[in-house]
């Protein structure tokens, strides 16, 4: 092979290359939007969003079952691969929970990438409206996912967001400090993702590490043979989610 042709072939790879992180970087944005449910007056909102690269729809059957327990239900859906979890939370989620009504009890249940989303908000916005918190599926230390090779080589189309949630000790998610306020994590012990899990040390949902998931001052429970999603679907999810609201 003429050194023509070399060069043809590696442009040919990085055309090949460059044009997939495009088509990766498209199929995992999703636009903003706000979802209301319920509108009831003078009662209590929940607020839930979903994970990296997720939608609306990852909360739906969620926020229908708070619906149907007369919560006010405000559903954010955010583009998780265009910003830092900084530039997400002051664009994403503080316009939404600032606009809410300040005399009623605000609770949050959030998803995966969402809790440290939340977590970021809570801890430099005061909120005396503050009701519990809910995360699902946290990556409260990190997941090994963030670190992997193969993360860096697509950082471009996965968002700066992923890598906060490295499991170094200097990572953004790790100098989050434990929550001050009542919290619950719900998690899953089944892998929805063998590859994933592969590069994960431990136990897993097949995203998440169970260790890595808990927070000294949040309670906890495993959701048993519950996956990284399948947990969203799940009637046991619902009724600790909704005793815990409610108790």
């Amino acid at each position: 092979m003429g050194k023509k042709s070399v060069y043809l072939c590696l442009l040919a790879v990085v055309i090949f290359f460059f044009t997939g992180c495009e088509v990766l970087r498209t199929a995992l944005h999703h636009d903003y939007k706000v979802n209301k449910y319920n509108k009831t007056e003078n009662k209590e909102y929940v607020v839930v969003f979903h994970g990296i690269y997720g939608t609306e729809k990852d909360m739906k059957p969620i926020a229908e079952m708070l619906e149907s327990k007369d919560y006010n239900i405000i559903s954010i859906q955010y583009p998780t691969n265009s910003d830092s979890v900084e530039t997400i939370t002051e664009k994403y989620i503080k316009p939404v929970v600032e606009d809410l009504e300040k005399d009623r009890k605000i609770h949050f249940v959030v998803h995966s990438m969402g809790s440290g989303i939340l977590r970021y908000y809570l801890k430099n916005n005061s909120m005396e409206n503050l009701g519990k918190v809910v995360f699902i599926s946290p990556p409260s230390h990190g997941s090994a996912l963030a670190d992997h090779v193969i993360s860096k080589v697509l950082k471009d189309p996965l968002g700066e967001a992923v890598f906060q949630f490295s499991v170094k000790d200097d990572s953004f998610v790790n100098k989050l400090g434990d929550p001050d306020y009542e919290c619950y994590v719900l998690i899953g012990n089944k892998t929805n993702n063998p590859l994933y899990s592969a590069m994960i040390p431990g136990k897993d949902d097949g995203m998440v590490p169970l260790d890595s998931s808990k927070l000294d001052s949040c309670a906890y429970k495993v959701v048993d043979k519950t996956t990284h999603t399948s947990i969203l679907k799940d009637k046991r999810t619902f009724d600790e989610i909704e005793n815990y609201l409610k108790n």
